[in-house]
């Protein structure tokens, strides 16, 4: 093992600890005991854990470190706000706790706790790409589709568009050489997103979707969008997903441009996700000649 990976490993053992810690300061905090073993995210900045709360009834315990390199994708108090979302199958915030860092390792860096509903069943693909058939029933599509149009009727509070265009322009241009005109996105229809909606993130055999830190203005469509890209190592899952009606749009098509070029943004990064590089490229080189 090279020195640089022995470094990386290090710091990614010191961050898991550390992790590990404050989610046992969390569940001091919130009067809870913890029974399951931490997860933790692929950036280490979250972990989470199952826990028995004061009624003996199971939740979920989370803790996140506030990191400056993620806003404002990830929203400080996304997860919070969802409850206000109706018609959408998530967990609920129960409890929720800020305090800052007092240990030397990332001093006064501010964390918070949450106590949420636990989620039923279990994640369709913890690592976020689907690589075979889920096994989903036609209960949870039927489901899942619900969820996103209530979610895409729910109004928002701040906007970002402007933002949305300018990114999905940048990253055309630098992964394909193509520079699109601000016109492109005319009357482009917006709606709220998840906005990082993988197969990490989407329980079964009971729908339930996980993760609302980064809920935002997007494309219409962007939800299926990036579960589309998530899901173009199964390709009959994929094609399920491609034809829905969302997807057939104007705005469908550059909703889906815009998350190949998030996704496209961190190849490279040793996740799974650099499995899908010349999929995602195969699947842009269609659609940009449709704008």
């Amino acid at each position: 093992m090279s020195t640089d990976a022995e470094e990386i490993e290090k710091a990614v053992e010191e961050r898991r600890v550390w992790l590990g810690k404050q989610l046992d300061v969390a569940a001091m905090t919130f009067d809870v005991s913890l029974i399951g073993q931490p997860v933790n995210t692929f950036d280490m900045r979250s972990a989470g854990a199952v826990a028995h709360d004061e009624s003996d009834a199971d939740v979920w315990l989370r803790v996140v470190v506030e990191d400056p390199d993620y806003e404002p994708a990830c929203r400080w108090d996304g997860n919070l706000a969802a409850n206000s979302i109706l018609g959408v199958a998530k967990p609920t915030v129960l409890r929720c706790r800020d305090w800052r860092n007092s240990g030397e390792y990332l001093r006064d860096r501010r964390l918070r706790g949450e106590v949420m509903t636990l989620a039923p069943g279990t994640t369709v693909a913890p690592d976020g790409v689907l690589r075979d058939d889920p096994l989903l029933p036609e209960t949870w599509w039927d489901e899942l589709r619900q969820s996103l149009a209530a979610l895409a009727e729910h109004p928002l509070e701040w906007h970002n568009e402007l933002g949305a265009v300018n990114y999905t322009i940048r990253g055309v241009r630098e992964h394909f050489g193509i520079t699109l005109s601000p016109e492109v996105f005319t009357d482009v229809e917006w709606t709220t997103a998840h906005a990082d909606l993988h197969w990490g993130n989407l329980r079964k055999p009971q729908l339930c979707i996980l993760d609302w830190e980064s809920w935002r203005p997007a494309f219409a469509g962007y939800d299926l969008a990036t579960l589309y890209c998530n899901s173009l190592l199964h390709p009959p899952t994929a094609r399920r997903i491609r034809d829905m009606p969302e997807l057939q749009t104007r705005s469908g098509r550059l909703a889906l441009l815009s998350a190949i070029c998030r996704y496209l943004s961190i190849m490279g990064s040793g996740s799974d996700w650099d499995l899908l590089d010349d999929y995602l490229r195969a699947e842009a080189e269609t659609l940009l000649p449709k704008l």
